[in-house]
């Protein structure tokens, strides 16, 4: 049977002797951690799956941005990527449509496109504003008059 001392100036060594192989510590550096989570980000479109995917914890994500102002502009970019895969599918939809099937006597007849109208009208509001943003006009025929504690109204006219 091997002694273990454990003494400490010997804690950890055989009979004297220093062990065969060091401890490994399972440390990351930051800069490939956070290059993961920017990496991931368009992929995962979330922030909790890009951190679970680039294997760093959810509370480092706060860290990195109050430390880091250079991570805080790449994830801004990363975030614009999103948009743009989300805008594209958008646009795909509305124009181009989605294929769903078709069952008749819950057998597969075929498939029709179907067409988003309510993303084609988004589309348009966020391009041409000026021309399909809603409109609410109030017309007021008669005077407005403020009634303030202690103010006649009738002597300001």
């Amino acid at each position: 049977m091997t002694k273990v001392l454990d003494t400490p100036q010997r804690r950890g060594t055989v009979l004297g002797r220093p062990r065969s192989k060091p401890r490994q510590r399972h440390h990351i550096d930051h800069a490939i951690l956070k290059q993961r989570y920017l990496d991931a980000l368009p992929k995962y479109f979330t922030p909790t799956a890009a951190l679970a995917s680039a294997g760093a914890y959810p509370n480092q994500l706060a860290v990195w941005r109050e430390q880091d102002g250079e991570f805080c502009v790449k994830e801004q970019q990363a975030r614009d990527q999103i948009a743009d895969q989300l805008e594209g599918e958008a646009i795909r939809r509305a124009f181009r449509g989605v294929k769903t099937p078709v069952y008749q006597g819950g057998l597969l007849a075929g498939y029709i496109t179907q067409y988003s109208d309510q993303l084609l009208t988004l589309m348009l509001k966020a391009l041409r504003p000026e021309k399909f943003r809603e409109r609410a006009e109030v017309q007021v025929s008669q005077p407005i008059i403020k009634v303030v504690a202690g103010f006649d109204p009738a002597e300001a006219l």
